[in-house]
């Protein structure tokens, strides 16, 4: 559990901020417009609740409600189906691709050596097939 210190951080808001933004990208269109613009409003327009709750005509304490049922209905999405998870694997593979061949293209050492080519080669087929088979 977060402590309420903690929770007020500016460094806890913008990991929050890029969580929620992050989930929508991925879940939003299963959220109805209204969650999806009070989710957008508050966390990345930074809207207060009081203003969201006046932009709806609405009170306060119904939005601080909609925009947890929301936030934690995406948090459910990603727990069940883990797109972002796989997302950042891959994204992880890529890169430690991309840093062996940028060692070969760099390295006049590695350059006769197939190694480092061929351990690139084995991430990017092992991310091209992980994004095959979630598809």
């Amino acid at each position: 559990m977060i402590s309420p210190q903690a929770a007020a951080s500016p460094e806890h808001r913008l990991r929050q901020n890029v969580e929620i933004g992050t989930l929508c990208a991925f879940y939003g269109g299963l959220l109805t417009e209204k969650q999806r613009t009070a989710l957008l409003l508050h966390y990345d327009e930074d809207w207060s609740l009081g203003e969201v709750a006046r932009q709806y005509g609405v009170s306060r304490q119904n939005i601080h409600d909609l925009i947890t049922r929301s936030a934690q209905k995406l948090q459910r999405m990603e727990e069940k189906v883990g797109a972002i998870a796989a997302a950042r694997r891959a994204s992880a593979k890529l890169e430690e691709a991309l840093a062996l061949l940028q060692q070969v293209q760099q390295d006049p050492k590695t350059q006769g050596d197939p190694q480092p080519l061929a351990d690139a080669i084995r991430l990017i087929t092992e991310t091209i097939t992980q994004i095959q088979g979630e598809e």
